[in-house]
């Protein structure tokens, strides 16, 4: 066996795991930037509902003002208005908290899907060099694409590991 055939042996499974990894970091980057948009949603509905809500606690107020107009009338109809209005307000705070969480969740998914896109980007130029050295018989560029292979592999277990 000659020294290049035993080199093209070793060189030829390099490639086929380089892919597989690809593979990986591209599938964990789709579901996080799946998951960003989700997540995304999520807190756009979450504000709309303390929109209407933060709304509602105005109209009440207001109200509740007209209604103190009416005199003695209007007294147990305002004092029913406030109430109205400090529950809208309250629940308000309340979703304003969750959507406030969803925006977090947003940004470190965000985080994560970068260092995914990273990955899949060191292992694709991983791959070509690879495949390079093969075409070129160079052992050069065969010792470098680890080295990216390597970083790609870092950024995807970086990314996986990342939490807020």
């Amino acid at each position: 066996i000659s020294p290049f055939s035993m080199l093209l042996r070793v060189k030829e499974p390099s490639v086929a795991i380089f892919a597989v990894l690809l593979a990986t970091a591209t599938m964990l980057s789709h579901r996080a930037h799946t998951e960003e948009v989700f997540m995304e949603t999520q807190a756009t509905d979450q504000w709309n509902y303390y929109q209407a809500k933060d709304i509602r606690s105005h109209v009440y107020h207001a109200d509740s003002g007209v209604a103190t107009l009416f005199g003695d009338k209007g007294a147990a109809l305002a004092a029913d208005f406030t109430s109205q209005s400090k529950k809208q307000r309250s629940d308000a705070d309340k979703i304003q908290e969750v959507a406030r969480g969803f925006e977090k969740e947003v940004v470190l998914t965000s985080r994560r899907a970068r260092f995914f896109d990273g990955s899949e980007l060191m292992l694709e130029v991983g791959i070509v060099l690879c495949s390079i050295s093969l075409l070129s018989r160079s052992r050069l560029y065969w010792q470098i694409s680890f080295l990216f292979a390597g970083g790609g592999l870092a950024a995807a277990l970086w990314g996986y590991l990342l939490r807020g």
